[in-house]
């Protein structure tokens, strides 16, 4: 049940109260006879099945709506025409009950037809005694809007207003769930994207320290003084690295190309790979920016960690529609179809853009004997590029 609505079946519960009291009037009555008796008992049944029916009412299956709308039918059937009593004024109140229940455990269409028959078993007494239905008809228009027009519109009423705070109920537990699913979905992106950041953001990082932590040791080994300046590289660059977890981990985190560029640079050099840079963009989009930035470092980790390569080459283009980046090395080139984790997260950013990422063999000769050529990364990011779901493996 919807958290707004926990106060209505609590306020549908006191209404019991005049049944219980009306019951206990009969059972204290001096004159009682077995027909008031007989009433009373009735009458608690009747409290009794309310009661236990709105105790816990939503969700409820239609099966326990049926019993007890059915039973309060038999019971105030007994209890209005084979028991010789007159409740007066108040007897057709009594049909308030299932129609309530009619109202809130039904489906919409069942709920009309058993809360109209409710009505009109209510109504059909009171207009009775009335006159309403003799056959010379009532004696004044104000007869036909008499007491039995206004037990029928309260009970049809009463009865209509429970199916609509049904359906209210059942509207506002669907957009609660929503809204939770849509929470879950939240954290999940958050945690993708930090997950992606992170990866990108630390593997030339932790690659780089790696190679001049090693540069350091042979360099010390041979008592080389250039040993404490790659040691020094190594702590600007652990610092550097907190500092940009820190960045990422709020959300602050945006590489430009120039400053990747740079770093490229610095970081195939420490690896002993030569570079090119073929840079024609004259200004790049903003909105393509760090994600050219974020693709230039995985292409630039990936020729350092995995490549093997003597030459890399960087090519950027860019005009006013689209923005092309180009790498390529003449290392080991793609084993297998795997594309690893960081080309997938780089394909999630490029997708996002709709723009396409293409990996595969280099256009440069085979090396080192395997028969494979080195490798190549392509991003083309802009109005002209057609998008696509998947990364591209030339062959």
């Amino acid at each position: 049940m919807s958290r707004t609505m926990v106060w209505l079946p609590t306020v549908i519960r006191v209404t019991v109260v005049p049944l219980f009291a009306a019951a206990l009037a009969l059972i204290v009555e001096p004159s009682r006879s077995a027909s008031h008796l007989a009433a009373a008992v009735a009458m608690v049944l009747l409290g009794a099945i309310h009661l236990a029916y709105w105790w816990r009412p939503w969700p409820s299956r239609q099966t326990r709506a049926i019993t007890a709308v059915a039973a309060m039918v038999v019971i105030n059937f007994v209890l209005l025409n084979l028991l010789e009593l007159d409740l007066g004024r108040d007897e057709p109140l009594l049909w308030l009950y299932p129609a309530l229940i009619a109202g809130a455990g039904l489906p919409a269409p069942a709920a009309a037809v058993a809360i109209g028959l409710t009505a009109l078993a209510a109504s059909a007494p009171v207009a009775l005694q009335s006159g309403l239905l003799h056959p010379a008809g009532p004696a004044s228009p104000a007869a036909a809007l008499g007491p039995s027009h206004s037990v029928l519109l309260s009970i049809v009423l009463a009865g209509l207003g429970m199916t609509a705070v049904r359906q209210l109920i059942a509207v506002n537990a669907d957009l609660e769930a929503t809204r939770a699913d849509l929470a879950d979905l939240a954290v999940a992106r958050e945690r993708e994207r930090l997950a992606r950041d992170l990866h990108d953001l630390l593997g030339r990082t932790l690659s780089l320290i790696a190679v001049k932590a090693e540069l350091a040791g042979r360099l010390s080994a041979r008592a080389d003084p250039s040993a404490e300046s790659e040691l020094a590289d190594v702590q600007r660059l652990a610092r550097q690295a907190v500092r940009d977890v820190r960045e990422t981990v709020t959300g602050g985190y945006a590489p430009s190309v120039e400053a990747e560029l740079g770093a490229a640079e610095a970081a195939l050099r420490t690896a002993g790979i030569a570079l090119s840079v073929d840079n024609g963009a004259i200004s790049i989009d903003p909105a393509h920016e760090t994600t050219i930035a974020w693709a230039l470092r995985e292409a630039v980790t990936n020729v350092v960690r995995h490549s093997g390569a003597h030459t890399c080459r960087i090519a950027l283009d860019a005009d006013n529609a689209s923005t092309t980046l180009d790498v390529q090395d003449d290392g080991r080139g793609p084993i297998g179809a795997s594309t690893g984790t960081g080309l997938d997260g780089l394909a999630d950013r490029i997708h996002a853009l709709g723009g396409t990422l293409e990996v595969g063999p280099s256009e440069g000769p085979c090396t080192f004997g395997t028969g494979l050529r080195g490798f190549r990364l392509r991003v083309r990011l802009g109005a002209s590029v057609p998008p696509r779901r998947q990364v591209e493996i030339a062959r």
